[in-house]
């Protein structure tokens, strides 16, 4: 991926978040969606959202909704910890994530948004000034270190502090991924991730809409790289000073959302985790 344009994959979710606004029964509120959108997904935006949706679901079906679920999922997460006196919110790789600006309660948190400085440069084109809340903490990965990045932006140790990975995990090497688990579970009190079934990339199960969803976003340039067995996760956060509390596949979170008659397709091979930190 180019750093110095938005992601394609990034864009396709915003549209997805922006399209779900437009419905009858959106499961979350994002105003600013379409803002990030630009060119001709800026345009899609402007179509009737049901039938684009449909026509989406038609010809790649899961990642549509797998995105609007765990938006939900994620937002109720976040709420639900906002409610518990939640101190700090770690975004990493926060990308075109609104939520420092559209959640309730959130301005009474200390929100610290990671991610490559030419892509806080795009986000904050859009936004504009970044409230007393929120601090843009520019980071290349592989590069510079983010514990130390984050102590000068402002993060407090021994405070109520939330991790967020969104979407990321799946475009990442496993260095990569082992080295930022070990460095959240150190940083914080819980960790909210995402990540795609191994098996999926390997092709080792067939999953509903997983090859198309494989062959297109390797179309767009930014393949799947890495992936988990699920059966293996606890043991391998474990290793690294998490514990598990929860590993759901999006097409079972789905099912708190969409009455059973109105489930659109939803990827099976997409899961968000909710771990505790115990290092």
């Amino acid at each position: 991926m180019n750093p110095d344009r938005p992601s394609r994959t990034a864009q396709h979710n915003a549209l997805f978040r922006a399209i779900e606004q437009r419905l009858p029964q959106p499961l979350f509120a994002d105003p600013w969606a379409r803002r990030f959108l630009r060119g001709r997904y800026r345009l899609a935006a402007l179509l009737p959202a049901a039938a684009l949706a449909r026509a989406i679901d038609a010809r790649w079906p899961g990642p549509r909704a797998a995105v609007c679920v765990r938006t939900r999922w994620i937002d109720d997460a976040i709420c639900a910890a906002i409610a518990r006196g939640l101190d700090q919110l770690v975004v990493l790789g926060a990308g075109f994530d609104a939520r420092a600006h559209r959640l309730p309660g959130i301005a009474r948190v200390r929100v610290f948004e990671v991610d490559h400085p030419a892509t806080q440069e795009m986000k904050r084109r859009v936004v504009g000034a970044a409230p007393a809340h929120v601090s843009y903490v520019p980071v290349v990965f592989g590069r510079d270190a983010l514990p130390d990045a984050l102590a000068r932006a402002g993060l407090l140790p021994d405070t109520r502090t939330l991790l967020l990975w969104e979407g990321v995990t799946n475009y990442l090497d496993e260095p990569t991924v082992d080295a930022t688990l070990r460095f959240a579970a150190h940083a914080g009190q819980a960790l909210l991730f995402t990540y795609v079934d191994r098996a999926v990339i390997d092709g080792e199960k067939l999953f509903a809409g997983g090859p198309e969803s494989v062959a297109h976003v390797k179309k767009l340039g930014e393949p799947f790289t890495f992936g988990f067995d699920p059966a293996e996760l606890p043991a391998y956060l474990g290793a690294r000073g998490l514990e598990l509390e929860q590993d759901l596949p999006l097409s079972e979170a789905a099912r708190r959302y969409y009455p059973d008659d109105a489930c659109p397709p939803v990827s099976a091979f997409y899961h968000v985790v909710s771990a505790r930190c115990r290092a």
